[in-house]
């Protein structure tokens, strides 16, 4: 593999289970990708707890905030109004768990909707985000304030959250067993944690494999490690489950469906029939328990064991 440039290229071993057993899935990025966006990275399962990543893992040279500087175009696929609705929507069911509006973490807060949304439902929340330039936006835009970091930096007191809150965010990250080890730490006993990510398992991803074989190409259509949306963890049932068992939540639920991302890049007449065929056979996912999303409730045990080391 050529020397990157832009990114650390770092020898790790599965984020989810430690295991150093891996099998090849395929390429993604640079000569592996239809536009040539990003650097050419492996994609490897790894052969313990059937978890997806990069190998070697690759982690940007400059600060994290350098990847997620534009939030009008990493977020141009997301409808500020939708989002605030759709916040809206996650704070009422957080109250009917907790019993009401209480204090709330929302970490990777973003461009600040669901800041907003719990203000105006009466919340005492908080966001971190590491990308001053959403922060910002969220600022000027909606009138809410995040705190520029990420969790770790922010250093929460212990049981300290009624409720935390991690949509979109934990595929991004290099190291989320630490990040949810500190979820853990600053939720109150019996505190309600709510996240998703992307299913790496779906009906979608799984075709979609199949399909690059059947074109002769040796890639993958699983994350997205050094371009845009930034994906560096290719999470599943089984090893978002050991993950969070691992740090010591209880799952409530575990729902998996929801629509596929718009396509990007140079349109072409064979881009928009791969994107027709990816939305049907996407519809079948979701009517199969394939789709393309999970969904997961999990609180901290009221009583009992401490966080993992």
């Amino acid at each position: 593999m050529e020397k990157s440039t832009k990114f650390l290229l770092v020898e790790r071993a599965c984020s989810v289970c430690g295991s150093v057993i891996r099998k090849h899935v395929g390429w993604r990025g640079g000569a592996a990708h239809h536009d040539g966006q990003g650097e050419r990275v492996e994609i490897v399962r790894c052969g313990e707890c059937t978890h997806l990543y990069p190998h070697p893992m690759p982690i940007p040279r400059e600060d994290v905030a350098a990847l997620y500087t534009d939030a009008d175009h990493y977020f141009s696929a997301h409808d500020v109004e939708e989002k605030k609705n759709a916040s809206a929507e996650l704070l009422k069911t957080i109250e009917q768990r907790i019993g009401g509006p209480g204090s709330l973490l929302d970490v990777g807060c973003g461009r600040g909707e669901l800041l907003w949304a719990a203000r105006d439902r009466g919340w005492r929340a908080q966001g971190v985000d590491p990308s001053p330039a959403y922060l910002e936006w969220a600022r000027t835009n909606l009138g809410v304030e995040g705190q520029l970091g990420t969790i770790e930096d922010a250093k929460f007191p212990d049981e300290h959250f009624d409720a935390v809150t991690m949509a979109g965010v934990i595929e991004h990250l290099y190291d989320p067993y630490t990040t949810l080890r500190e979820v853990w730490r600053v939720l109150k006993p019996g505190g309600v944690f709510y996240l998703d990510a992307p299913n790496e398992d779906g009906l979608y991803t799984r075709i979609g494999n199949v399909y690059q074989r059947v074109q002769g190409r040796d890639w993958a259509v699983n994350l997205a490690p050094t371009f845009a949306p930034y994906h560096v963890q290719g999470f599943n049932r089984k090893s978002i489950q050991h993950l969070l068992h691992r740090s010591n939540f209880e799952i409530d639920s575990l729902e998996v469906f929801g629509k596929i991302s718009p396509m990007t890049g140079k349109p072409s007449l064979r881009k928009r029939a791969e994107g027709t065929a990816g939305q049907f056979v996407n519809w079948i996912g979701n009517r199969c328990g394939a789709g393309i999303y999970m969904y997961l409730w999990t609180r901290k045990p009221k009583t009992g064991s401490r966080a993992s080391e």
